[in-house]
């Protein structure tokens, strides 16, 4: 009988799912995920959990190793759990992030076809991407120069555990140098004093600055400036932004071009942060529907259009509640639409907006390809759109995250998926 504390010896790991556990079988035939693994691993493991149709566990020995493992970089890997794949090497990551893709689509959309894989653009750094770091306050308090401070840290796989970390190998330098000065100053000083300490979240602009806030984001701090496709725009400091800059620009560069061929008149930036896929699609659209429901995105947004020269409307409030009203003074074959919701993915309201409503295209992108998968299976069903094209960025490399890009469109009479012509594959890269 298999029970938490089990240990089970010569066990082979055959593939990395989504989030990061290698995936293997016991001799009883039950599913057993285990993180840390690799492909080709045998390993001695501990059960942990035990549920209907599967077991949880850890490694107690690595009795063979697979091919691509390698030392992990961060002496914190496998403690704070923020990432997933230091202990294998890239291109076996990039595989892994591949196959998930594609497992997704087939297991939980339920597609039997679906447009083959186009791009899987890989990241020019697996470490010292991100912009963004939010840390979590330790419970105790520590006097510097008369004045206490609290250090900041992350919470531990046990998500009980929170310990100190002086820098983070996925985030910035200009992040990194800044934590101390941030704990240490008289703002860190103050959040010190709460009954509740806010978390410390740093943020690093294009031109390597770096801003922080205890909390949230006052509407008093001043917008960062960054990069996009060669163009300054503005981010308050709390709103939504892309963490890795240069695969962000890739993803827009791409979906950029996916929209060329079917000349759509109206666009709609649907969970839109400041208008970042607006703006980088510049005059491609003759009319734009903005839809934000972070107050100060949607103020930086107008901002931003104005400097460009981008005529566009502006909605602030939450895409469920705005779409229909949206869409209503559209007209359906001339509209395209994009979905960039957070991970949990798009509100039912949308979707059902969207089935009734039949805009020409949509281009959704997610960082969470099971919701995506979700999704997408919604919009597609009884045929009311097929997918067309589809691509990942690895936005989150050495963590068990991605994004991912697919290309809908209204589907025409028997259709279960569709492609486009190469001759119309204009692609700006």
């Amino acid at each position: 009988m298999v029970e938490c504390g089990t240990i089970i010896r010569d066990v082979e790991i055959k593939e990395l799912v989504f989030e990061g556990a290698g995936f293997a079988r016991l001799d009883n035939g039950a599913a057993v995920f285990v993180p840390y693994s690799a492909v080709g691993d045998v390993l001695t493991i501990e059960i942990t959990a035990v549920h209907k149709n599967f077991y949880n566990a850890v490694i107690r020995e690595i009795q063979r190793p697979g091919e691509g493992r390698c030392e992990p970089a961060c002496p914190f890997f496998g403690r704070c759990g923020g990432c997933a794949y230091q202990h294998i090497d890239y291109s076996r990551e990039v595989e892994a992030k591949r196959a998930q893709f594609a497992t997704a689509m087939r297991r939980i959309g339920h597609f039997e076809e679906f447009p083959d894989l186009e791009l899987f653009y890989e990241a020019p750094k697996r470490y010292g991407y991100r912009n963004k770091l939010k840390l979590e306050p330790l419970a105790r308090t520590v006097k510097f120069s008369k004045r206490p401070y609290l250090d900041y840290g992350f919470c531990g796989l046990d998500n009980s555990e929170f310990f100190a970390v002086p820098k983070c190998l996925l985030a910035m330098d200009a992040i990194n140098d800044a934590i101390r000065g941030a704990a240490r100053s008289e703002w860190g000083a103050q959040n010190s004093k709460r009954r509740e300490p806010y978390p410390l979240t740093l943020r690093a602009d294009s031109k390597g600055n770096c801003a922080y806030f205890f909390g949230f984001a006052s509407s008093r701090l001043p917008w960062l400036h960054e990069q996009l496709l060669g163009k300054e725009v503005l981010v308050p400091v709390g709103s939504f932004w892309q963490v890795n800059p240069e695969v962000a620009t890739a993803l827009l560069e791409h979906v950029g071009g996916w929209f060329v061929p079917f000349n759509m008149g109206t666009f709609v930036d649907a969970y839109a942060g400041v208008g970042t896929f607006s703006l980088a699609f510049g005059d491609l659209f003759q009319k734009r529907v903005i839809i934000e429901s972070d107050a100060q995105a949607v103020n930086a947004s107008r901002k931003n259009h104005e400097m460009l020269g981008l005529q566009a409307s502006f909605i602030s409030g939450k895409t469920e509640e705005a779409l229909g009203q949206a869409l209503d003074k559209t007209r359906s074959w001339d509209t395209a639409v994009l979905l960039d919701p957070p991970r949990t993915g798009c509100h039912p309201r949308v979707l059902k907006v969207l089935q009734e409503f039949g805009p020409e295209v949509i281009v959704y992108v997610s960082c969470n390809p099971t919701t995506l998968a979700r999704d997408l299976e919604k919009l597609c069903a009884d045929g009311g759109f097929v997918p067309v094209r589809c691509a990942v960025f690895d936005m989150f490399p050495a963590t068990a995250h991605f994004e991912s890009a697919v290309l809908i469109r209204r589907s025409k009479k028997g259709e279960r998926y569709s492609s486009i012509p190469d001759q119309e594959l204009l692609i700006r890269v």
